[in-house]
């Protein structure tokens, strides 16, 4: 018996609207989905996408480089803006780059250790950065606000999880959040079509999504340290 020696499978939004709807005994197998249905499946797929994209880990980062301006204390952040990149939902990381392209570790503080900073626009290499994601676009706020030597930051955002615009579109996901797709967007339908909440469908959707949820974990060495007296 040979395998396919491919690795390449991948479902539509189409497709897992049809699937779910499928579970809930709505549409024909054989017949194309009512495009009034495709509508009401496909709000509720970009629904639950957007509302994931909370729990995601590592998948879900970005690296994104931005060239400061000395004496600049904020940037805003968006598609087309002075960090050009779709609205980040957190900054999980950052590091500063000098003209010998060493890099260095950031903190990224809070809002309040930010705001308590009492001259912000000291300048000189940067030691803290905050994010605030708002709701359009972000702002970025660096302290010190560089120097000549220290032109760059390299910031690892939490990266917003693309829209279904069309059937034809694939899941900006992993592949194997694809069956979870297809069970949680079921049950999310059902009352819809079913009349009430499949009790059936939820308990399948919840044993996908614990497994899912632990996948996506960084397997990190645990290390204890003797205590200094």
């Amino acid at each position: 018996m040979a395998t396919s020696d491919s690795y390449d499978f991948d479902v539509t939004a189409g497709q897992i609207v049809k699937d779910a709807l499928l579970l809930n005994n709505a549409v024909d197998p054989f017949n194309d989905v009512d495009a009034n249905d495709s509508a009401i499946c496909m709000r509720f797929l970009n629904m639950l996408v957007k509302n994931i994209q909370k729990d995601a880990n590592l998948w879900i980062n970005t690296d994104v480089t931005h060239t400061l301006t000395v004496g600049t204390e904020s940037y805003t952040v968006g598609t087309g803006l002075s960090v050009d990149t779709a609205r980040p939902l957190k900054l999980k990381h950052c590091r500063r780059q000098d003209s010998s392209s060493n890099e260095v570790p950031v903190e990224v503080v809070s809002r309040q250790d930010y705001m308590d900073i009492p001259t912000k626009s000291t300048q000189g290499p940067v030691l803290q950065v905050y994010y605030d994601p708002q709701i359009a676009n972000g702002v970025l706020y660096v302290w010190p606000t560089g120097s000549t030597s220290n032109v760059t930051l390299i910031l690892t955002f939490q990266r917003p999880i693309q829209d279904f615009d069309a059937s034809g579109n694939n899941p900006d996901l992993p592949d194997e959040w694809n069956i979870w797709l297809v069970y949680q967007l079921a049950t999310l339908v059902s009352p819809i079509y079913s009349g009430s909440v499949r009790k059936d469908l939820l308990a399948i959707a919840l044993g996908l999504e614990g497994p899912l949820k632990d996948f996506d974990t960084e397997q990190v060495a645990i290390k204890f340290q003797p205590t200094l007296r």
